[in-house]
């Protein structure tokens, strides 16, 4: 890890190719809450291309329409999420049909460092 940010809606991981996201328990994720994570992956990769890795440890909201929004961040390349929950599963799953770059549901963590690494290596 490169840096780790602490912020008041999660935790922020930052690594030489991705960044790895957690939100606080029963937080809403919409607009504000993506600028934050999304500022601060701009400011660390600047124009390189980057993958983001969403872990659900914990139950919490997401306005899907945050993905319509990713869509135009041309340096993200992929989103990963790997879900805790049965609920966490079928949230990513309609999620994924708002995103229109490789969307990825995984197990654990490893598993989506893996294919974000295979996809910016595959453009």
């Amino acid at each position: 890890m490169i840096k780790r940010l602490d912020l008041d809606i999660g935790t922020l991981e930052l690594y030489e190719f991705y960044a790895v996201g957690s939100v606080n328990e029963a937080l809403n994720f919409d607009i504000r809450e993506r600028s934050v994570f999304l500022d601060a992956c701009l400011e660390h990769f600047g124009n390189k291309p980057f993958g983001y890795i969403s872990l659900r440890k914990n139950p919490y909201s997401i306005n899907p329409l945050v993905y319509l929004d990713l869509n135009t961040v041309e340096n993200l390349k992929a989103v990963a999420i790997v879900p805790y929950s049965v609920l966490g599963d079928r949230s990513a799953e309609i999620e994924q049909k708002l995103f229109k770059k490789p969307f990825g549901i995984f197990a654990n963590q490893m598993e989506a460092v893996l294919w974000i690494q295979e996809v910016l290596n595959n453009p």
